[in-house]
């Protein structure tokens, strides 16, 4: 017993010697984990609510870990930490761009040129006899019956919009063919005809034109032409489609090398798939975010909200990197257009004047209604007819727990349109069967009226606004005359208040779209209000640079509803991560375009380095 009992003594005085052994050496390597890397030596804008400026930066799995003095953060780092002496240089976090649906080929599928199994853009056609050339050229590629969609030029003759389809019968005997003037504006012949109700689309159904014999004419809008689009359209071929994955990763490399390190907008079923293999095959390395375009212009939206359940936040998440694709939203059809088509900005004021070559109204023409064939503004609409809109559609995905995204609108009554949707589903008494949980986005937002101050600010806790920069880098018609200015003239000065919308404390970015578009360019034009030409649009309205940094950092991560996870350089967020070649602070303001990207990181992993490309 005494034997056995010296042996228990022995043993944890042992036990006890060898943990105060291990305390006096530190914890054992195993428990150890340094940062992964460490960027030091520079101005760290971590764009938090008071803008702290860092010197140093520390990642570890994928996030922030601390920001602070280049001594603070060195302690950090261990054998293995990649170390950047980022030289007096600057670091941001990643810029996010919220109109990035034509960063994937296919983003347009619903309204692209289609034969054969391949998809390609608008055709040419300013003159009736280019136009039939070629579309009779689009035909050629076509097997007999085979349907075939033709993405229509901007800039067509004014005879093609009145086509119907007696007139398409003649252009396309043998096979079914759509003519998409627009994403909400299509002519089709018989055979095509015949094919949508065939597959569903109700004959009585509000975007089907019906002549004066009381036969449809061809003519078809709003979700009557996203039938078209969508349900009676094939996917291209499977090597058109292997294609695609290439060109999107490059595409999304081009974000990269620009500091954007996320993309969101209405994405199609076939953007996402193709997001999808990209990261099957680990070669995904910019996050993008799509608004789902399963119910954009959809007759049977509800059926499908039904089907497919709430699928917002559900991710392909990165055990690295965190969530590379996210669903945030569900799209609607849009409303109105551009200054570049007849359709034009819904507006509530008349333009300057109407532009000759272009066409069009005074305030625009409607897509959910179809006024270039009906004649019908939305204040003519009765409420039976908006139900077959997608008005209808707003209020189904609140009610089941959605939110709008990548909703185009660029004029003021456009967003009005969208707004009261919105407020009267949440003022109907209907109550929703989940809660929605991101903010409704919209894109392209260029004209503002003060009438809708009160609509918006009865909503802006739940609302974030895009703003568009076309009074810096105006729409061209097909022989480059600019055509913003010709139609709003002074206006323009008043177009883009972003300083007096600020105040009223709306949830806006700057908004971005292709890789093509600099971040820092976009953010001198705010800066100093100052176009490619000279010309100054509002300098009124000019706002700091601290602020345009924030509206395409974290007020662009407001508009998905990813606040908490990107947009700063706070520990915890995701490293996502921008190295300016300069000082974004001391560069004069209208030397910032000068500034460009030297090293780009998702996730704390470097996908862009420039001196690997140049």
């Amino acid at each position: 017993m005494r034997l056995q009992r010296a042996i228990r003594i022995l043993a944890a005085m042992q036990v006890i010697g060898a943990a105060a052994y291990a305390a006096e050496a530190g914890p054992p390597a195993a428990l150890l984990n340094y940062a992964d890397l460490v960027l030091f030596n520079g101005s760290v804008l971590t764009v938090n609510a008071q803008f702290d400026v860092a010197e140093a930066i520390a990642v570890r799995d994928g996030r922030v870990l601390a920001v602070g003095t280049s001594e603070e953060i060195l302690q950090l780092a261990g054998a293995d930490t990649a170390r950047v002496d980022l030289d007096g240089r600057t670091v941001t976090p990643g810029y996010i761009y919220n109109d990035g649906d034509n960063a994937v080929p296919g983003g347009d599928i619903y309204k692209d040129t289609m034969v054969g199994g391949e998809l390609s853009g608008r055709i040419a056609g300013a003159s009736l006899p280019e136009l039939l050339a070629s579309i009779e050229a689009v035909l050629s590629k076509a097997l007999p019956a085979e349907p075939v969609f033709v993405n229509m030029p901007k800039a067509h003759p004014r005879v093609a919009e009145q086509w119907s389809a007696d007139d398409l019968d003649e252009i396309a005997p043998s096979n079914p063919i759509a003519l998409f003037y627009n994403d909400s504006v299509v002519v089709v012949n018989h055979a095509m005809l015949d094919m949508a109700f065939a597959s569903g689309l109700p004959v009585d159904h509000f975007g089907v034109v019906i002549g004066s014999d009381g036969e449809p004419t061809g003519q078809l809008f709003q979700q009557a032409a996203g039938f078209v689009g969508w349900q009676l359209r094939p996917w291209p071929s499977p090597d058109y489609i292997e294609r695609a994955v290439q060109e999107t990763k490059a595409s999304l490399l081009g974000y990269n090398s620009v500091g954007v390190t996320t993309t969101t907008g209405h994405m199609s079923g076939l953007t996402i798939s193709i997001l999808n293999e990209l990261y099957r095959r680990g070669e995904l390395r910019t996050r993008v975010f799509p608004g789902h375009d399963f119910t954009r212009q959809n007759v049977y939206a509800e059926q499908y909200l039904r089907r497919v359940g709430n699928l917002v936040n559900f991710s392909l998440h990165d055990p690295l990197t965190g969530p590379m694709v996210k669903i945030v939203g569900a799209a609607t059809g849009p409303v109105d257009d551009g200054s570049n088509s007849q359709f034009g900005m819904l507006t509530i004021d008349d333009k300057a004047q109407v532009d000759p070559e272009i066409g069009g109204t005074p305030r625009g023409l409607n897509k959910w209604t179809g006024e270039v064939w009906t004649g019908l503004t939305w204040d003519d609409m009765p409420d039976d007819l908006k139900l077959q809109t997608d008005y209808n559609t707003v209020g189904l995905l609140l009610r089941y727990g959605w939110n709008m995204s990548g909703n185009h609108n660029m004029g003021s009554a456009a967003l009005r349109i969208n707004l009261t949707a919105i407020d009267d589903f949440l003022t109907s008494g209907s109550k929703p069967y989940f809660t929605s949980q991101k903010p409704h986005a919209f894109d392209h937002n260029l004209v503002w009226h003060e009438s809708n101050y009160p609509l918006i600010d009865k909503h802006k806790d739940n609302v974030a606004m895009a703003l568009s920069q076309e009074i810096f880098d105006q729409r061209t018609s097909v022989t480059g005359r600019e055509l913003l200015e010709p139609q709003y003239g002074e206006r323009m000065h008043t177009m883009q208040p972003v300083k007096d919308l600020l105040e009223r404390g709306y949830h806006l970015h700057l908004e971005g779209t292709s890789p093509h578009e600099h971040p820092m360019w976009k953010i001198e034009r705010f800066v100093t209000r100052v176009d490619d030409k000279g010309r100054t649009w509002g300098a009124d309205q000019a706002i700091d640079r601290k602020t345009a940094l924030r509206m395409l950092t974290s007020n662009a991560a407001w508009f998905m509803g990813e606040q908490d996870e990107l947009g700063t350089l706070e520990p915890g967020k995701w490293a996502d991560i921008a190295v300016l070649d300069g000082d974004y602070l001391a560069v004069p303001a209208d030397e910032i375009d000068s500034l460009d990207i030297d090293l780009t990181y998702v996730g704390g992993r470097l996908v862009y380095d420039a001196a690997l490309w140049h």
